[in-house]
């Protein structure tokens, strides 16, 4: 069996720490590291916070606001049915955003 390497970089508070705890359950550094790494659950990964769905929802209601933009400076009001549209894109904003950061 070929032994593979792993090097990490550790500050000495860190090699104090993980070598009381390899001391406590009477093992060396690397039995004590190599036995807590591979019984660990790998973490969750991060969302990134950017998806197709996401990108293209924020281009509609950047689109949407543009017509607003327009409609209001040229005739000073917007209607209802604009506002609705904008408020209808901004809830599937916060339904994705929601879902992206799994609150």
């Amino acid at each position: 069996m070929r032994e593979n390497v792993l090097a990490i970089r550790l500050d000495d508070d860190e090699w104090n720490r993980i070598s009381d705890m390899a001391g406590s359950v009477s093992l060396p550094m690397s039995s004590y590291v190599r036995s807590f790494v591979l019984t660990q659950k790998p973490p969750k990964p991060k969302a990134t916070g950017v998806t197709v769905e996401a990108v293209a929802a924020l281009n509609r209601i950047g689109a949407l606001l543009n017509q607003i933009a327009r409609v209001g400076n040229s005739s000073k009001s917007i209607p209802a049915a604009e506002v609705m549209r904008v408020t209808a894109a901004r809830e599937r904003i916060l339904e994705i955003a929601t879902k992206l950061t799994g609150d």
